[in-house]
């Protein structure tokens, strides 16, 4: 099997090569491995060991370890992220994203089973999430659009807003989601002051794209004059690698509070605000990895996915 990280290790100058072996608990066995075959090819003498045949047995046991090893490379990647994408086949790519999909599902289903007890000894209980759809508003013609609209809607938006600056530094891609960040944070300030008007006549689907268009009017005003200045990021261009771990977690971050309004809060669920995001950030991490590794379409692919299939089991509690 081709090693996915070899075309990438390729455009590595040889010096970042070294450091990528030197700092080998960044990265994960395959570019570790990539990264020396890459050396050995430019007859650069290395201090790491070359994959040798092993007996029947020793292989038999690896392949039992490496049942985890996309579990490992997922809980890795979120204490030490990194810039490193696959070049493999639309196929290879979207199994990908599959198998770790499901290794955050399981992640987030651990989590349960350890706090679910937690909080029932301390007599804590979540907050109520706000319904997606408001039961007047259950229409056969309006649930197949909002079904349709909803999860590409939100996928895109969120994604680009979130992740697109993931990558290596551009500015182009910055300025976008800077723009969608204060574009989400100035109509969450302006509706909570002053709710905005909303025809009684439009439905869900039809609020929804209204709601997205009035932040991306909004995001429109905000990119102009950051795309004609330097000033927020000539800083950031300097020093893009040595700040990525911070802005990865600050996106995380972001992706979480904007999911805040999905819950009616008391003072009491205000205590396991945490808790409460907690699937948030597990999913934020997910979409952080499959934009990094594959790009930025299949990280909002999987986004709309997993959204399309909320709605549906959200939509068959209700019927």
């Amino acid at each position: 099997m081709i090693n996915p990280f070899l075309a990438s290790m390729n455009k590595r100058s040889t010096k970042d090569l070294k450091q990528v072996i030197a700092e080998s608990q960044k990265y994960t066995a395959e570019a570790i491995e990539a990264a020396v075959t890459v050396l050995k090819e430019r007859q650069e003498v290395v201090d790491a060991p070359l994959v040798v045949a092993q007996p029947t047995e020793a292989k038999q046991k690896k392949r039992k370890k490496r049942s985890f090893r996309h579990f490992k490379h997922y809980l890795r990647f979120i204490a030490f992220p990194d810039f490193h994408q696959i070049h493999s086949s639309t196929g290879k790519k979207i199994l990908f994203a599959l198998k770790f999909s499901l290794n955050a599902f399981v992640l987030y289903l651990l989590s349960l089973m350890l706090l679910n007890p937690l909080l029932s000894v301390l007599e804590l209980r979540f907050p109520d999430s706000r319904p997606v759809i408001e039961a007047g508003d259950f229409k056969a013609t309006d649930l197949v659009l909002f079904t349709i609209f909803m999860p590409l809607i939100v996928g895109l938006m969120e994604e680009l807003t979130c992740r697109l600056l993931l990558t290596n530094f551009n500015k182009k891609y910055l300025d976008i989601s800077l723009s969608l960040i204060f574009s989400f944070l100035l109509v969450r300030v302006f509706s909570a002051i002053m709710p905005m008007y909303s025809p009684t006549s439009l439905g869900p689907t039809e609020n929804l794209v209204l709601a997205y268009l009035v932040i991306a009017g909004f995001a429109v005003v905000i990119y102009t004059p950051l795309s004609r200045s330097n000033l927020h990021s000539g800083y950031l261009e300097k020093n893009w690698n040595k700040a990525f771990k911070g802005i990865f977690y600050i996106s995380a971050t972001i992706f979480s509070i904007l999911h805040i309004p999905n819950y009616h809060w008391n003072d009491q669920a205000l205590l396991l605000l945490p808790v409460v995001l907690l699937p948030y950030f597990n999913y934020a991490f997910l979409f952080s990895l499959i934009r990094i590794r594959l790009g930025i379409v299949y990280a909002i692919g999987m986004h709309a996915l997993i959204d399309l299939l909320v709605v549906l089991m959200l939509f068959s509690k209700t019927n």
